[in-house]
């Protein structure tokens, strides 16, 4: 729903643009003082949706009463894609619909085609595919045939989105690379250069071709500015969160939907609160964190009965609801959830809506004929005229000479082509060869990395859990008598099962990729210093590639960054430190500073096993290891390239 809600943002926006504005200046006579407040209404739109709507409205009024016919449609468009945006489907099919009244009277073709589009997006928003069909198909001839071919990408998106609702993802996907044809042969703005990228990512999503996904959603990500398209940025991030949540990355899933609600919290779009809090509050139950899931559900329950949202959104919120009612065991409590979400699944894939669909693109490429029609017959004559004027008999030779030139060269070509295909095919036998033994030795291998991280969990994860949970009953039962040695056990346990998880972590496949380790540092950095007094700050990038790094190497980055920030705590005297995790080309740099004491050469000898670790792990994995200190603090840095 997020990408929905992001889709109507730009697909509104890039219809007729304004191309002139005046001063603001209430005059009856003044038509630029309509189209002034409508460019300052459109600014402000997403921060201050309400204003907006009320100067549009005014615009709108204002344009009707001295008969500015421009200002009179174009104002209705905005306020139709407002209401949309706002959820206030029936308010904008209604203002549409009499705008269309109006537009049937002149002789605009333009008119007629804004009218028509604004009511195929507020029943495309409703789930009513077939009625939006068939008025994206009226308004189909006037865009296509407009020389700004942003307009047909516009269609284009449209129809993605449509096929994507219907779940015929592989045509939906040929759309939403047409409009991003389009859109380059139009030298669109970034932005809707993000949004063609963003829309092929969910749709890779919903075809669980999740690499995939993540690849088109970092694209539109690097497409984006950070201020000023914070709106798409919210959107992004809810999206990435939910991409994480299906690939069981629960940590990173919280992480981005955090991101987009602190950045929501500065547009104050309830809306899009809305769907962030549902998406968090499955990531919970996703996690069997039912407790945490419900004052999220509530929050957004009662966001969406604030604005009217419509159908689709409490759909989602009845789901979460039963599922978390189920997962705290209140099996009764689930049931009016299920049957309320039950109530409002829509079944949208009819074969009716199907049928329209593929009537649709026939009228669509029809119009596409028409723009090339002329263009075409004009290259026809011309290559008639030019073979009228060649000479019968000098014509017949050429042909002729063509023809034994072209047999030879097919002949050649074909006993070359044999050679190089029965050569590719050796090689490529040899190749498969090495390959397939490659990968069974590679998989014998991750497969004995998992046994071994199995067997430490089952077996010496339990006997180490046990010793820690007998050492603290004997510390209850002799209570100020506690011995030493018994202190010294219960610590040593936990520090074993501290280590011990380290260990199946590195021996674990799954988590043989750079981002993975990312995700594992930012978490224990987090973790490790909520029990002190120390201020973290993390300055944490995630690559933008799929790397692949070895168990081996993964644990001696992460221990060589657990030494460093255990030095701080123990050693530093410091009150605040950063982390810092920037991931470059080809290598990955972490840095961890603090604002302490720092210690002066002599002092080295005190931390000289430490840092031999540190370095000796680096060296190790092949990166290195360097540390700078002065009297206002120390940095230590570590560097593995990829």
């Amino acid at each position: 729903m997020l990408v929905k809600c992001l889709l109507i943002v730009s697909l509104f926006l890039t219809l007729d643009h304004v191309t002139s504005f005046g001063q603001s200046v209430p005059n009856p006579s003044d038509t630029s003082y309509i189209m002034a407040l409508l460019k300052k209404a459109e600014a402000i739109e997403l921060q201050q949706p309400a204003v907006a709507l009320r100067d549009y409205q005014k615009a709108s009024v204002f344009a009707n009463k001295i008969g500015y016919t421009k200002g009179y449609f174009e104002s209705i468009r905005l306020i139709a894609y407002l209401l949309d945006l706002l959820g206030r489907h029936d308010e904008s099919y209604k203002l549409a619909g009499d705008a269309l009244k109006k537009a049937l009277r002149d002789t605009s073709e333009q008119y007629r085609s804004t009218c028509y589009f604004a009511l195929a997006q507020s029943a495309k928003s409703q789930g009513r595919n077939k009625e939006a069909i068939k008025f994206f198909e009226k308004a189909a001839p006037f865009m296509l045939a407009h020389k700004n071919r942003r307009k047909a990408s516009v269609l284009y998106q449209n129809l993605g989105l449509i096929y994507e609702s219907e779940r015929l993802y592989p045509q939906a996907l040929d759309y939403f690379g047409r409009a991003l044809k389009y859109d380059l042969i139009a030298k669109s703005s970034d932005l809707d250069l993000a949004l063609d990228y963003h829309s092929m990512a969910t749709v890779y999503m919903k075809q669980n071709q999740l690499n995939m996904a993540l690849v088109y959603f970092r694209k539109s990500k690097a497409l984006l500015d950070p201020t000023r398209d914070m709106h798409f940025l919210i959107s992004l991030y809810g999206n990435m969160a939910n991409l994480h949540k299906e690939q069981a990355h629960f940590d990173s899933s919280l992480y981005y939907y955090q991101r987009a609600l602190q950045m929501n919290r500065k547009l104050d779009n309830p809306l899009q609160e809305l769907h962030l809090l549902a998406g968090k509050a499955e990531t919970y139950n996703e996690m069997k964190q039912f407790s945490l899931a419900r004052p999220l559900l509530d929050k957004a329950y009662g966001l969406a009965k604030q604005h009217k949202v419509g159908l689709s959104e409490f759909r989602n919120i009845y789901r979460e609801y039963a599922n978390t009612s189920m997962g705290l065991g209140d099996y009764k409590g689930a049931i009016p959830w299920y049957d309320k979400y039950m109530q409002t699944k829509d079944s949208l894939s009819s074969i009716e809506a199907k049928e329209l669909l593929e009537n649709y693109e026939l009228k669509l490429r029809q119009a596409e004929a028409k723009q090339k029609l002329a263009e075409k017959q004009r290259r026809i004559d011309q290559l008639e005229q030019a073979r009228q004027r060649q000479n019968l008999w000098l014509l017949i030779a050429a042909l002729a000479g063509i023809v034994v030139v072209i047999v030879l060269g097919f002949a050649y070509l074909y006993f070359r082509q044999r050679q190089r295909t029965a050569a590719n095919a050796l090689l490529a036998a040899e190749r498969a060869h090495a390959l397939a033994v490659a990968q069974s030795e590679l998989q014998g291998q991750q497969k004995e990395r998992l046994r071994i991280s199995k067997e430490m969990h089952d077996d010496l994860g339990a006997s180490l859990t046990a010793i820690g949970l007998l050492s603290e009953v004997i510390k209850t039962r002799m209570g100020p008598n506690t011995t030493p040695e018994i202190e010294k056990i219960s610590s040593i346990s936990s520090d074993m099962v501290t280590s011990m998880n380290e260990i199946i972590w590195s021996l674990n496949t799954k988590n043989d990729n750079l981002n993975g380790l990312i995700a594992y540092i930012r978490s224990y950095a987090s973790e490790f210093f909520d029990n002190t007094n120390l201020l973290l700050q993390a300055q944490v990038n995630e690559s933008p590639q799929e790397i692949i790094i070895r168990g081996g190497d993964r644990r001696n980055i992460f221990l060589t960054v657990k030494e460093a920030l255990n030095n701080v705590v123990k050693h530093a005297q410091a009150t605040q430190v950063s982390l810092i995790i920037r991931p470059e080309a080809d290598q990955l740099v972490i840095e961890v500073i603090d604002n302490g004491q720092g210690f002066v050469q002599n002092e080295r000898t005190r931390f000289r096993n430490g840092l031999g670790n540190m370095k000796n792990r680096m060296s190790e994995s092949g990166g290195s290891f360097a540390i700078k200190s002065s009297p206002e603090g120390t940095c230590v840095q570590i560097m593995y390239p990829y």
